[in-house]
């Protein structure tokens, strides 16, 4: 997206973020839109709606002041519609990344999320949020065997999170299936990486892992975070 309007999008590689430096970095998160009270959609289609990962969201989101939030169903009602056109921050829970995505098509979210992207709200992705922000996904399909599913798109990388104690397999072996067409980003436990209107990208908490496949060989690198509770990052 190059928009003026687009703000900085947000991946988390789990909850742990939202509650850091007790809900002071959640609140500057906040303060990047255009409100400083908010209004905030929790989309919980990647959790089957789960009232548990939603209660999650709303012991995160009680640290800093809103407007009001919005728990936008997977039927996507009118209602929910609604205020999604009016949320100034957007949370894509964790979850199943495939099954959310069934989700966004079939209702026409992903469609309303691209036009409330363009149309400067902030993103934030955890986990199965996260990885819907690139541009595909590898997930298992009936027979066990990988498979590409086609992502929203708002970056032009391959997002895995919390997958470091398999040294990022499933990441690598999706840039080799690729062949090198698209760059790979690992965000282990504990991590977020913000990424600017700008292309700039911002680990925080510990170390992302980038992935790039050149002249037949699979490199990696490690761009460094800036570290915030770190003694609290459980890896």
């Amino acid at each position: 997206m190059n928009d003026s309007d687009t703000r900085s999008l947000y991946l988390f590689a789990d909850s742990q973020p939202l509650f850091w430096e007790g809900g002071a970095f959640l609140a500057d998160l906040c303060r990047g839109g255009a409100s400083s009270h908010p209004n905030v959609a929790y989309i919980g289609a990647s959790n089957g709606d789960s009232a548990d990962a939603h209660a999650i969201f709303t012991a995160a989101f009680a640290q800093v002041p809103t407007a009001s939030t919005h728990w936008v169903r997977a039927d996507f009602n009118n209602e929910d519609r609604a205020f999604l056109h009016e949320a100034d921050v957007i949370v894509l829970a964790g979850g199943d990344v495939e099954a959310g995505w069934d989700v966004f098509i079939r209702t026409g979210l992903r469609e309303s999320l691209h036009n409330c992207y363009r149309d400067g709200a902030i993103l934030l992705g955890v986990s199965a949020g996260a990885v819907q922000f690139g541009r595909y996904a590898t997930v298992a399909d009936s027979n066990g065997a990988q498979k590409l599913v086609e992502t929203l798109g708002l970056l032009n990388v391959i997002v895995d999170v919390h997958d470091e104690k398999r040294d990022w397999h499933g990441l690598s072996s999706t840039i080799q299936l690729l062949e090198g067409a698209l760059r790979g980003i690992g965000i282990p436990h504990g991590a977020a990486l913000v990424v600017h209107p700008d292309g700039t990208y911002e680990p925080l908490g510990r170390p992302v892992e980038e992935f790039v496949l050149s002249g037949g060989r699979l490199r990696r690198s490690v761009l460094l975070a800036d570290i915030r509770n770190g003694d609290e990052v459980v890896s």
